[in-house]
């Protein structure tokens, strides 16, 4: 059996501790993360992001439509993104694919209640706080099985 794989893109945002301390206000003073900055730490970014999402369970009136949801991190037009995979039994509908945005988006923001508390370790750039996010109108990528042998 083949299946139509469909991925749902959203952005990762990363702050990280600046090289130095802002001493007006006695504390550590975070900057957002460039895409190139990102990269170096794109291990630690997966566990991370992974872990705080995994396991995944999809709801019951996914079933019969969704054989498979895997969460991961890919480069999407040059930045480091979220990205759902997504291996459904048939082509979804617009409708269906609202819903399942719609469910994706709430176990986002759950991930990101529990990652954005906690500080990540990384070796290239010290630790840095990860937030995952997610757009208006998402950014879906369906990906059909290529047809082989002209038929």
């Amino acid at each position: 059996m083949k299946f139509i794989k469909l991925k749902l893109f959203s952005p990762i945002m990363v702050k990280g501790e600046a090289p130095y301390e802002n001493p007006w206000d006695s504390g550590d003073d975070y900057r957002f993360l460039i895409e190139r900055e990102k990269k170096k730490c794109r291990k630690e970014i997966y566990v991370s992001s992974c872990n705080a999402l995994t396991p995944v369970f999809l709801p019951l009136c996914f079933e019969s439509r969704i054989y498979s949801a895997v969460p991961d991190i890919e480069e999407n037009d040059g930045k480091l993104m979220l990205c759902l995979n997504c291996e459904c039994y048939r082509k979804l509908s617009e409708g269906e694919i609202d819903e399942l945005c719609g469910w994706w988006e709430n176990v986002v923001v759950e991930a990101n209640e529990r990652l954005h508390k906690k500080q990540v370790k990384t070796k290239e750039l010290g630790r840095i706080i990860i937030y995952l996010w997610f757009m208006k109108g998402w950014t879906i990528d369906p990906v059909f099985p290529v047809n082989k042998g002209g038929r």
